[in-house]
């Protein structure tokens, strides 16, 4: 394969691009979806993933990030061929498991929906079912890119994925409305068919890449060696990935039957569609650092080079703060006009409801893109299971404040936001402080916290002074658009300003090795 070589700063604002602007798209499907189907039709919408993200994560079984781990080593050791022969591997396990979830899924669909408190989502884990084959597959290959520092068909890929899911998904729901439940179906539809386009098109790239290159067969001699290699990184990831996983899943179990209320799925809906699509966006953004983190601080362990590996590291978390930080304060800040501006068909009161649910949780957008990053270094480094053993503690917290915040009159479905918090932070300090004491890992932390964070209170205290002063302003639609764009303006002239870059970082943005 003919390798683009990369620099991390640079793959990972390719990555990180291309999920904002998934994640744009993605916004800009769920706000009309959620005009035309209500808060009732975004919950049941909602309620659909949690199972469906949890099954999709045993179909994978941290496959595609060993294979990008694996294939960056074998790189860096001179051995390429045996990351092709791994590539093979992980096709065909990853194409058989994906068969199994996608059958077990849709043959337990009543029992799930039933278990979740609603059984009009049945129909929908059948629906979505086939997503769980394609996925996998298209994981597998965007992680065999990945690993040769490519990151650009990944990037891609996601945009053009979100364009199809929001052309199918809005086409179905204005074709069965005033029925919401068939609304609701054809939007999960659209996300099958939008996985399948997914998959079609990264077949087609590599197709066309592997013409550039040698072909190298898999042999039954050598699967036994190379999946010994893959799971023993896989199964922790798999295991970390559940339990991140199992903290949406605890919501979509605990929230409709915990809440005191009749609206239980309503509420649900906006802590799910609304809030947690505005949540998402900055996540996306980030993750971008920590998928090009994993194969970039790799080399440098794999090559024993402790000063790049911190210089890496630091980098990678910098970078993160970078980017969630002015999300988290402009989202706390201004929530209730972004709502507003966005979600306008909904009534005042679900507004006001979704706008205290953001600003409350806006501070676990720096906790959970920091924690994505230090799980991916963790992982690089050869040390997964600290972060499967911190983000299962993780859950429990959530789940112990859910259980206690939930019924309370006077809390409510707030409590889902706040436990949502506690419990990001909770792990994000438990893994850094891990890579600090075992692995050795010094952060910088000035640099790659103070700095963002100075310019990022700047950005609120302008946002602050401007509401003040021009309040009805702000409250319009252009006032709004205005004073976000102002900001993030701001913002970024404070980075340059404080330094938080330096002069060799800014060139390896730009820079290619040859």
């Amino acid at each position: 394969m003919k390798k683009s070589n990369e620099s991390f700063i640079k793959g990972a604002l390719i990555l990180s691009l291309g999920g904002l602007f998934a994640k744009i798209l993605g916004a800009l499907y769920r706000i009309p979806l959620t005009n035309i189907v209500g808060s009732y039709g975004m919950g049941l919408y909602q309620l659909v993933f949690p199972p469906y993200i949890l099954f999709l994560t045993v179909a994978q079984c941290g496959v595609p990030v060993a294979l990008s781990k694996l294939i960056a080593e074998k790189n860096q050791l001179g051995k390429p061929h045996e990351g092709k022969k791994i590539f093979q591997l992980a096709l065909l396990i990853l194409g058989v498991s994906g068969l199994v979830c996608a059958g077990v899924m849709a043959s337990l669909s009543k029992v799930i929906a039933r278990f979740q408190g609603n059984s009009d989502t049945a129909l929908a884990f059948v629906i979505v079912a086939p997503a769980l084959v394609f996925v996998p597959i298209t994981n597998v290959l965007k992680a065999y890119f990945q690993g040769n520092m490519n990151m650009t068909p990944s990037g891609v890929t996601t945009v053009i994925e979100q364009i199809v899911k929001l052309a199918v998904g809005l086409t179905c729901a204005i074709h069965f409305m005033p029925d919401v439940q068939k609304a609701v179906m054809g939007a999960v539809f659209a996300i099958t068919v939008s996985e399948f386009c997914s998959l079609s098109i990264m077949l087609g790239v590599y197709l066309a890449k592997r013409k550039q290159t040698p072909l190298v067969r898999l042999q039954r001699e050598d699967c036994k060696p190379l999946s010994a290699q893959m799971f023993v990184l896989a199964v922790p990831v798999a295991l970390g990935g559940i339990a991140m996983q199992m903290s949406q899943v605890i919501d979509s179990v605990m929230v409709v039957n915990l809440l005191d209320v009749g609206s239980a799925t309503e509420l649900y809906g906006l802590w799910t569609g609304p809030v947690n699509s505005m949540l998402g966006l900055p996540i996306a953004l980030s993750s971008g650092v920590a998928v090009s983190a994993l194969p970039a601080v790799t080399k440098a362990y794999v090559g024993c080079d402790k000063q790049k590996l911190n210089q890496s590291f630091n980098s990678a978390i910098k970078l993160t703060m970078v980017i969630a930080l002015p999300c988290a304060l402009g989202m706390t800040a201004l929530s209730k006009p972004i709502l507003s501006l966005l979600y306008g068909a909904l009534p005042a009161e679900e507004i006001h409801i979704a706008s205290v649910l953001l600003s409350l949780s806006g501070a676990s957008i720096v906790f959970l893109a920091v924690l994505q990053t230090a799980v991916s270094v963790c992982q690089a480094v050869g040390k997964p299971y600290a972060t499967v053993v911190i983000v299962s503690l993780s859950i429990v917290v959530k789940a112990l404040l859910n259980l206690v915040l939930l019924p309370m009159d006077n809390i409510n479905i707030y409590g889902a936001a706040i436990s949502e918090t506690m419990c990001y932070l909770f792990a994000t300090v438990c893994v850094i402080i891990y890579l600090k004491v075992k692995v050795g890992l010094k952060l910088d932390f000035a640099q790659s916290f103070l700095k963002p964070l100075s310019a990022g209170m700047l950005m609120t205290l302008c946002i602050t002074l401007f509401v003040a002063l021009a309040e009805k302003f702000v409250s319009s639609a252009l006032g709004t658009l205005l004073l976000i764009g102002a900001s993030g303006v701001v913002y970024f002239v404070a980075v340059f300003w404080l330094k938080v870059f330096d002069k060799n970082e800014l060139k390896l943005a730009s820079a290619k090795k040859g």
